[in-house]
């Protein structure tokens, strides 16, 4: 049942350039979403008072890039290159995933976004290996109560000899998901599939820059015939970038559209990023995993300057944890780096504020989503995703600059209370509702499964097939473009 809630006398951090920063302000949410914003409102008698006292309230975090399921393999890529990742991660893990480790690490990777402050997601899942598989990772970020686009992924996990039962469809030929993709679009998704939605379905092409121009192609119109809100993809990533030109190729041919969220994307070419703009497609970076795995300088702030939809992604938890903060301090203290290194002499100020990246995590994720009318700000009219955000820590006291202490200071554990949809998911600095030890010992469990599963993987063979479509000199063997 939704509720009242009253937020008396926080900072609120509203990314509402009419609002904009306000100190000792209230906040009123009624049933889903923000009813009022301002000093000195009146509080309904109905309503459940919360004390906003040193404490800011600002927008929930928007990822636009996660492979939420790899939650169990945490730290397993931390010094991996992306071949590396490839190898391990694309080509052995995911081929030692049940249907049942699917669930737990679509829920659990939710739960961990809520308890850092990620109210919404893109779910990139490429974990589809047999329609019980994608079930179950609908139903994982279902039961998390995220917000978020499930976007549907073509990619073909591999099957071996030693690949155990029930973990790959027998289907002959790979086109079964496409078949599977409009069944779940139809199973758990609305038929308007709108904005409003708390989950809405989104698609994921199987590596549009691995593929012939013809098959991208194809696979973006099928996303499209089935209405996904999202269409995202892996693009120009940077040293791993063989001058395809994917976004130049499809603007040609007109085919970019708001629908587009391209990940990474560190080596597109300035007409490039000029079309990004004009068609309104959107861009995710990662910064964790753009700059470990020679991706490129995250392109964010540089497309901004074209005016381009900006946004920021996790990435991966197998590599980094699903936390925002450290999201948004990598990429802009990497953008201030490459900036002052780039002037002449001495720089005399900083190129971006705390501010400029705290609204690509959150209005500027909205806005690539196709939300920006629904959440990303601390907006009357939107959804009431929000966070409470407590200055109580020797790390956030005293706060002299909200902005700056929200993006440079707090973490996870300073974030009280989150609402997603008007709904209360951490409260007290808890999850709500959540048993976790209970669901931390089913998670240790799959993860354990999954570590002895893999065990049996003959890696002779796995880098043999890696090699046959990944050449850091020669580039990508287009024959070999489901590996």
């Amino acid at each position: 049942m939704s509720s009242t809630y009253f937020i008396r006398g926080a900072t609120v951090v509203s990314i509402d350039p009419v609002i904009g920063t306000v100190s000792d302000c209230d906040v009123l949410i009624q049933g889903e979403d923000i009813k009022a914003v301002g000093p000195n409102l009146e509080a309904p008698n109905d309503a459940v008072i919360i004390d906003g006292t040193d404490a800011i309230v600002s927008p929930g975090f928007v990822d636009t890039h996660r492979h939420t399921w790899q939650i169990q393999l945490r730290c397993v890529t931390c010094d991996f290159s992306l071949f590396e990742y490839f190898l391990h991660i694309r080509n052995k893990f995911g081929s030692c995933y049940l249907p049942e480790d699917v669930y737990l690490g679509n829920y659990c990777g939710a739960l961990e976004s809520l308890d850092n402050g990620i109210t919404c997601l893109v779910d990139h899942c490429h974990i589809l290996n047999s329609p019980d598989h994608s079930d179950a990772a609908v139903r994982g970020l279902q039961d998390a109560q995220i917000r978020g686009a499930f976007c549907y992924g073509l990619y073909r996990n591999p099957k071996y000899a030693w690949t155990p039962d029930g973990v790959l469809t027998d289907a002959a030929e790979p086109d079964w998901r496409l078949d599977d993709a409009k069944r779940v679009r139809e199973k758990f998704f609305s038929r308007e599939n709108a904005a409003t939605d708390l989950l809405r379905f989104g698609f994921a092409p199987a590596e549009i820059e691995r593929s012939s121009l013809e098959q991208s192609i194809k696979e973006v119109e099928y996303g499209r015939s089935l209405g996904a809100a999202v269409i995202t993809a892996h693009a120009s990533m940077g040293k791993y970038d063989k001058g395809y030109h994917l976004v130049r190729r499809l603007h040609e041919r007109k085919l970019l559209k708001p629908d587009l969220l391209l990940s990474h994307c560190a080596s597109l070419h300035d007409d490039e990023l000029q079309a990004v703009r004009e068609t309104g497609v959107s861009l995710s970076s990662t910064p964790d995993t753009e700059l470990q795995m020679g991706m490129g300088q995250p392109v964010a702030f540089k497309a901004r300057k074209h005016g381009c939809i900006c946004s920021i992604g996790v990435d991966i938890v197998s590599n980094n944890p699903a936390d925002m903060f450290q999201q948004m301090r990598l990429i802009l203290q990497a953008q201030r780096h490459k900036d002052n290194e780039a002037a002449d002499g001495s720089p005399l100020k900083v190129s971006h504020t705390c501010f400029d990246v705290l609204t690509l995590a959150t209005l500027g994720g909205a806005e690539a989503m196709g939300l920006k009318e629904v959440v990303g700000s601390v907006t009357p009219g939107k959804k009431a995703d929000l966070l409470i955000t407590k200055c109580t820590s020797t790390r956030m006291t005293p706060v002299n600059d909200p902005v700056a202490a929200l993006v440079l200071y707090a973490n996870a554990s300073d974030i009280d209370t989150v609402f997603v949809n008007g709904k209360m998911v951490k409260e007290n600095g808890q999850l709500a509702g959540i048993k976790w030890p209970e669901v931390r010992k089913k998670l240790v469990k799959s993860s354990n499964d999954i570590m002895e599963r893999a065990r049996a993987a003959d890696m002779d063979e796995i880098t043999h097939r890696v090699l046959s479509v990944y050449n850091p000199v020669g580039g990508y063997n287009a024959k070999n473009a489901h590996i």
